[in-house]
């Protein structure tokens, strides 16, 4: 019987962000995730027991997990937490305090009020000089009690009784309050790997992993394969061989998958679904029978178009790829809903989202006359934050939905490797990642490649010493913890992160622990920043009033000159979706109207059914739509025009006309689909009141 074989694979993964030198981990993010996600997402199977899932755990992810289960953890905001605040200092403040403002303030913050209230008192100060506020001793309390139980998942708080009495009291916490928070927080983590274990014995979830620090393993191998997507990109100073880690990372991985869980891994993600042709050499030599990627490393691979609707069902099928080692399943995941579910759907309603999937699943399974394999494959943690109660309307929709559907049947990939749906033979692997099919996110910007030199230049240092090396294993850890990708991730100006620093800084102590481990001095580069070029989305806020020709062209070089700008794509983060219209924002205002102007690829839309939505919200939102068409206008005074830009003109009396803030959000649409969101988790604030004051000035 025909069936759709839904294949969901969730990616557990944060960097190595402890510094074995000093023995301390830097950020938080592990002991953060652990109480929002690591368990929040596997409890849905014990919810839905019919409905099954891959989870990926990267091994240092596994490593720093261990440290947390107890608030001994030599961790830096673990340790300042423990502190009564009476006795912190103003330099233990200044870390403190802004970690303890990074929570989605919609989704995590505006749900618990005093939150709300210490949040709205931070205002418009910049998040690393919110120390300066004068925070009293209880306002310290409150805050720090409140961020832990902000980042608490729906089932972490079922599990821990005692954060639901906290969030009856509201306020005025004390420090015990807090430290037994904190033990019952230790003792929650340290529940979360039994939780994987159980549900793998029950058959519910498979567990999978990744190379061992998460590292791009076809650029380890030969870092010349970023030629092969982009045989101009520009390439770094590489002066050794990684090949050697490229195989540990792997060897490495299994044998900790196999200490941690009993057995060995069957299935691996490669870190940022990077494959190669001698990656997958490296996989199988290692026991691993199947991979997976993203179907533009598919379509690059067969030479296949599968965005043309006759070539789609190629996808569904299951691939297999002949190495040395002999044959590799790989799985490649359907872009739409993978990036649908971690980027669009949290702000929809959770019924209409779910419809939205079941519907997409509905159109695959028509279009294949076998049983299509459908791999959603996304980060598992990062992206629920942004939708409301971490996602948990959603998922109970979704799962609920898919338990009862006999059309649909979840499988774990394993399962799906050895179902019944048909399998094509790949005769070549074009070497890509998940982004862009290619490698330009860790190589080919001048940051990106100075870090590669660095690394290179400890590597060849290593190897001219390594025989000779008491502490070689210690050598060999740094160098690995450095191979991840994520320092590469956020060197650059194609990700953003209020932390960009901090991670260019645990990036040179590890290079710079390589030398001290050595006996060497260590290079002064290495002690300089590799990150200079730091992402903001206000690029230029307006001069004062314009009033420009809405006609979908800049007809002359002035009438936008007074404009601001914002680059609606600055905060793609940890996470990037593939759709890449709506790019450059400019906008401005007279008495009368608000005038905003898209640039980017809009102007391959027009008469495509698509809309352009603009959702303004001051002290309520509303929705603007404007059909994606030359010409538009409606009885209230909104306009626009697409033709090699677009333009819309809103009044601003349907804003509100004493408004002096309102916040931006746009969106893509073609029907009621969302295809894509600007900007993906924040919003272009727009001040009335200071462009009006600069204007009189």
């Amino acid at each position: 019987m025909k069936k759709l074989r839904l294949c969901f694979l969730w990616h557990m993964h944060q960097p190595y962000y402890k510094d074995d030198m000093d023995g301390l981990y830097h950020m938080p993010w592990v002991y953060l995730h652990a109480l929002k996600d690591y368990f929040e997402l596997p409890y849905y199977h014990r919810e839905y027991p019919g409905v099954k899932g891959t989870y990926n755990l990267v091994p240092s992810l596994l490593v720093q997990l261990r440290d947390y289960e107890s608030t001994g953890v030599q961790d830096t905001f673990v340790k300042l937490m423990l502190k009564d605040p009476a006795i912190l200092t103003q330099e233990e403040k200044n870390i403190l305090i802004p970690q303890l403002f990074m929570a989605n303030y919609k989704n995590q913050a505006k749900p618990l009020r005093r939150y709300r209230e210490l949040y709205d008192r931070k205002g418009d100060t910049p998040l690393f000089e919110t120390a300066k506020i004068p925070f009293t001793y209880e306002d310290i309390l409150d805050l720090e009690v409140l961020y832990l139980l902000s980042w608490c998942g729906i089932f972490t708080r079922q599990t821990v009784p005692f954060t639901a009495e906290l969030i009856e009291k509201r306020r005025g916490f004390s420090q015990n309050d807090k430290l037994h928070l904190m033990d019952k927080l230790a003792e929650f983590v340290a529940s979360i790997v039994p939780l994987y274990k159980d549900l793998t014995k029950n058959g519910n979830i498979e567990i999978s992993a990744t190379p061992f620090y998460h590292p791009i393993l076809p650029l380890l191998l030969d870092h010349r394969s970023a030629k092969e997507a982009l045989p101009d990109i520009s390439m770094p100073a590489v002066n050794t061989d990684f090949s050697a880690h490229a195989h540990r990372h792997v060897t490495d991985a299994v044998d900790y998958f196999s200490e941690t869980f009993g057995y060995r891994p069957v299935g691996m993600w490669p870190a940022e679904g990077s494959i190669s042709e001698s990656a997958a050499g490296v996989f199988r030599k290692n026991g691993i029978s199947w991979i997976a990627s993203d179907e533009d490393v598919l379509s690059a691979s067969a030479e296949i178009d599968l965005r043309d609707k006759k070539n789609r069902s190629y996808l569904y099928k299951k691939h297999i790829f002949g190495t040395s080692e002999g044959d590799i399943n790989i799985f490649f995941r359907d872009k739409e809903l993978s990036d649908l579910v971690g980027f669009t759907y949290s702000g929809w309603e959770a019924e209409k989202a779910v419809d939205d999937f079941m519907d997409k699943l509905s159109e695959i399974f028509d279009m294949c006359d076998f049983s299509p394999v459908v791999p959603v494959i996304l980060d598992g943690e990062n992206a629920w934050e942004y939708y409301p109660e971490n996602g948990h309307r959603f998922f109970s929709h979704l799962y609920k939905r898919l338990s009862s559907c006999n059309w649909v049947e979840t499988m774990t990939m394993s399962e799906a490797s050895g179902c019944d749906s048909p399998a094509e033979r790949l005769n070549k692997i074009r070497a890509g990642s998940w982004i862009y099919a290619n490698f330009t996110t860790w190589m080919g910007h001048p940051e990106k490649n100075e870090a590669w030199r660095v690394l290179s230049d400890a590597h060849a240092r290593y190897i001219s010493k390594a025989e000779t090396l008491e502490n070689r294993e210690k050598v060999e850890k740094e160098l690995m913890a450095a191979e991840g990708s994520d320092w590469f991730w956020w060197y650059g100006d194609d990700h953003f992160s209020l932390q960009s620093d901090v991670f260019d800084k645990l990036f040179r102590r590890h290079i710079a622990n390589i030398y001290t481990l050595m006996g060497e001095k260590v290079p002064s580069e290495v002690n300089q920043p590799i990150k200079k070029s730091h992402k903001t989305g206000l690029l230029k806020a307006p001069a004062g009033y314009i009033t420009p020709v809405t006609d979908g062209r800049v007809t002359s070089f002035f009438e936008w000159l007074g404009a601001g700008r914002f680059d609606l794509k600055y905060d793609a983060g940890a996470m990037t979706a593939s759709s890449n219209l709506l790019n450059m924002l400019w906008f401005g205002f007279d008495a009368e109207n608000l005038y905003l102007r898209i640039d980017g690829g809009v102007k391959d839309i027009v008469k495509g059914g698509y809309g352009i939505e603009a959702e303004i919200t001051t002290d309520e939102s509303r929705k603007f739509l404007f059909p994606a068409a030359p010409e538009f206008s409606d009885g209230d005074g909104r306009m626009s025009c697409l033709d090699t830009v677009f333009e819309a003109v809103i009044p601003r009396e349907l804003i509100g006309k004493e408004t002096e803030k309102a916040y931006l959000t746009f969106r893509l649409k073609k029907g009621s689909r969302i295809l894509e969101t600007a900007p993906v988790y924040n919003t272009v604030e727009i001040d009335f009141a200071d462009s009006e004051k600069d204007w009189i000035a």
